[in-house]
């Protein structure tokens, strides 16, 4: 069996209808967790969705390795000391969503045919995404239009519903949070010509006294994650307000797509290891949409018969802030509602956030723009549409917020509460920043303090 970071470790690999490709992989997965003297605890961990399976596994290695050594932190290791892991690392076939314009995006404001290359390399990339041949005809139709956009409202309309319809799947039931029905019933034109005013993120959170307001970041920068967040959806011609559109067109299929591996595949694999070892502590643990992956494995786990797990560890995940809560504030239940009331989760739930995370926080300022009325709306924890890797589960009276500890800080996590981890200020730095020791120092407490 392979191992990473010392840890006896098993690929597990998933197509996009969630069926497993390497059964083998999962028979080996069983038989070391069946050893005698063998695993105390298993750990499945899945990737997000701009990973290929190099990134992913580069993920699970670090993550791993400074898992490993917060193992032997005082306050943890007697507990730990004892453990025998087995981990599953989740590979599904994962798109890149475009972080910021200078990772392949347009960056002049004038060059109108650069801006129209590049959507017809994002049509293509969504071709590559259809299900059907109806779809595939779709998109092609939509190639045909695009030269066509500028100033023609009609055509716009056919356009955004040709490309919107890449995002529904068969049997997929979408969640209202996220506002892709809004969105989807919305008139093109009007969504393009919402994209016309910058989207600007806030770079950070003024004192809870004023009320959460944001402070804005002037919208001058284009950096990557970690650098300055101000994004602006149009660059002077309708084709970078298209790129956007597409762009979040590709986050919606992906969205689907790791709900799907999720509910179907991974919750499969959960079952059936629980039935055949009831002793052996499960843990869940998901970064971005892998969060989203792993929250769909937890919902399914919910239907009868209730399979439990220990615990549940969100890094920067990509679903709506609504989606555990009872109330979304308008009278909505969270998509992943079923998860809390059916206690599929014996032990803590932790969810980190950060409000240096451009990802989550773009995807969302975007989405609420288009699926809302507030034209100047930026995805925030007051927002109908926002991520809970941005801002924390919102709503939820099973939760608590608290500062991400540095490593050593103890935690007081209990059990069947989700804690609400803020890594702003220099703890999370990005998206992507889930894999240093103060992010596994909390998935550390959290694995000790189940019994």
């Amino acid at each position: 069996m392979e191992t990473l970071q010392e840890f006896d470790f098993v690929a597990l690999n998933f197509d996009r209808d969630g069926t497993l490709t390497n059964p083998a992989s999962w028979t080996e997965f069983k038989a070391a967790a069946a050893r005698p003297g063998g695993p105390t605890d298993a750990i499945f961990i899945a990737h997000g969705f701009r990973n290929d399976e190099t990134e992913a596994r580069g993920l699970y290695s670090e993550f791993l390795r400074t898992f490993r050594r917060n193992m032997a932190q005082a306050s943890v290791a007697g507990a730990l000391a004892p453990r025998r892991f087995l981990v599953a690392g989740i590979f599904w076939p994962s798109k890149a969503f475009r972080e910021s314009f200078g990772d392949g995006g347009v960056q002049s404001a004038d060059n109108d045919a650069v801006q129209l290359e590049f959507a017809r390399e994002q049509l293509a990339e969504l071709r590559d995404l259809a299900r059907t041949p109806e779809q595939e005809r779709q998109i092609a139709e939509a190639m045909r239009l695009l030269p066509s956009l500028e100033g023609n409202e009609g055509a716009q309309d056919e356009f955004a519903a040709l490309v919107l319809s890449i995002a529904e799947q068969e049997g997929a039931v979408l969640d209202p949070s996220d506002g892709f029905d809004r969105i989807q019933n919305t008139p093109g034109s009007t969504l393009l010509a919402k994209l016309q005013a910058p989207v600007i993120l806030p770079t950070r959170r003024r004192d809870p006294d004023e009320g959460g307001v944001l402070a804005i970041d002037d919208g001058s920068s284009f950096g990557g994650e970690g650098e300055g967040q101000g994004l602006r959806a149009v660059f002077g011609s309708i084709f970078g307000r298209v790129g956007q559109l597409l762009n979040l067109t590709s986050w919606y299929v992906m969205k689907t797509r790791s709900g799907t591996v999720g509910e179907t595949g991974v919750a499969t694999c959960v079952r059936q290891l629980r039935g055949e070892r009831p002793g052996l502590r499960v843990h869940l643990v998901g970064h971005s949409l892998g969060g989203r992956l792993m929250a769909a494995c937890a919902k399914a786990l919910a239907q009868p018969p209730v399979v439990h797990v220990h615990s549940l560890t969100l890094l920067q995940a990509a679903f709506s802030h609504f989606g555990l809560s009872a109330d979304n504030r308008e009278g909505t239940r969270g998509f992943f509602r079923d998860v809390i009331e059916q206690e599929v989760v014996e032990g803590p739930m932790v969810a980190t956030f950060s409000f240096e995370d451009a990802v989550v926080g773009k995807a969302y300022a975007i989405a609420s723009r288009l699926a809302g009325d507030n034209v100047q709306a930026v995805g925030d924890r007051h927002d109908p549409f926002g991520g809970i890797g941005r801002n924390g589960a919102q709503n939820l009276t099973e939760s608590t917020e608290g500062p991400l500890q540095a490593v050593g800080s103890a935690y007081a996590f209990s059990p069947r509460v989700v804690h609400c981890l803020d890594g702003s200020g220099g703890l999370i730095t990005s998206h992507g920043d889930v894999e240093n020791e103060n992010v596994t120092w909390a998935f550390a407490s959290a694995v000790a303090s189940t019994p």
